[in-house]
């Protein structure tokens, strides 16, 4: 991974900012922040709001950028090529899979049109990532075009999953899209721990509810599953209710958490990964359904829902769980 060269890219978008007018801070603050700490300018400006911190409190974020080179650098090939490729991610935890799904390049068109038509379904790519590339096909739909909808499936190399549907607790906050809890494990193959939770919810007419496609989150208190933050998205706006649904976040407790943090303790075990980053839900049935899993996940949402960052504390597990020392 070429640290020097992200560098370059992220000042680069920076100083496009700093051209239009506006931008928050100095672009020589920036640049000093971003080669000390390696953050985004959207770090910089929104998320964390660096350009208000001193140097003592910038000095508690870890960053995107520095993750993932951990990530780059001590995640084990076989877990990358777990978490890489949703098929894969499906076949290997299929204890916690409960919906059919199939890979469109391996499926014949006779299976592909009687899956859209038994259920409503997403299509998605199947190395994709931050939300993008996804949509939904209802099974009412007009059926005119389901021999195009085949053929670009198989040339992008889609998964198409039956439609999840959430318990309703979860589903209250935004019914257009599945609303999940990202929840972070620190494991080896002996024990592992929860790190973090997070609610995430879609917003307006989004189908996901991804953070960097414009959803809003909460941070979850990991003992007791009880949300203890405000609403935020990427762009430092804060909500105390959904925007849409007007359901309160602080106090909203996660159904079934503590089958969710069994599950997933479990499940990063198996995976032999050192951090991961695990997209759950409980189903209408009440079971823990897993989505997918990120071998490298951000820890954005948590620092900028605390408004603190948490380089202490994860530092501290990987020393403890793998014997890395990171400075």
């Amino acid at each position: 991974m070429q640290v020097r060269s992200s560098k370059k890219r992220l000042l680069a978008s920076a100083r496009t900012e700093y051209e239009k007018g506006g931008a928050r801070g100095t672009l020589a603050d920036y640049e000093q922040a971003l080669n000390k700490y390696w953050v985004t300018y959207q770090e910089y400006a929104y998320q964390y709001e660096f350009y208000k911190k001193s140097e003592e409190e910038r000095n508690e974020y870890v960053s995107r950028l520095r993750m993932a080179y951990f990530y780059w650098r001590y995640a084990p090939g076989v877990a990358k090529a777990i978490f890489r490729n949703k098929t894969n991610f499906l076949k290997h935890f299929h204890d916690y899979i409960h919906r059919k799904w199939i890979y469109a390049p391996s499926a014949t068109y006779e299976e592909f049109v009687s899956m859209i038509n038994s259920f409503d379904c997403i299509i998605k790519p199947c190395d994709g990532k931050l939300g993008k590339g996804v949509s939904k096909v209802y099974k009412d739909r007009d059926r005119k075009d389901d021999k195009k909808l085949f053929e670009d499936c198989r040339k992008n190399r889609m998964l198409v999953e039956q439609c999840i549907k959430a318990c309703d607790e979860l589903s209250a906050f935004h019914p257009q899209s599945l609303n999940t809890i990202r929840v972070v494990t620190v494991a080896n193959k002996e024990k592992a721990c929860v790190f973090s939770g997070v609610l995430r919810t879609g917003v307006g007419d989004s189908v996901v509810d991804n953070s960097h496609a414009g959803g809003v989150s909460a941070q979850i208190n990991i003992k007791n599953g009880i949300v203890e933050s405000d609403g935020a998205n990427t762009k430092g706006e804060r909500f105390v209710c959904h925007p849409d649904s007007g359901i309160q976040f602080v106090g909203f407790k996660i159904p079934n958490w503590n089958q969710i943090v069994e599950s997933v303790c479990m499940a990063a075990q198996s995976a032999g990964n050192p951090i991961t980053g695990w997209d759950v839900v409980i189903n209408s049935e009440g079971q823990v359904e897993f989505i997918e899993g990120n071998y490298g996940p951000d820890l954005d949402m948590m620092q900028a829902r605390y408004n603190r960052g948490v380089k202490k504390e994860i530092y501290a597990l990987i020393r403890e769980y793998w014997g890395i020392e990171l400075v």
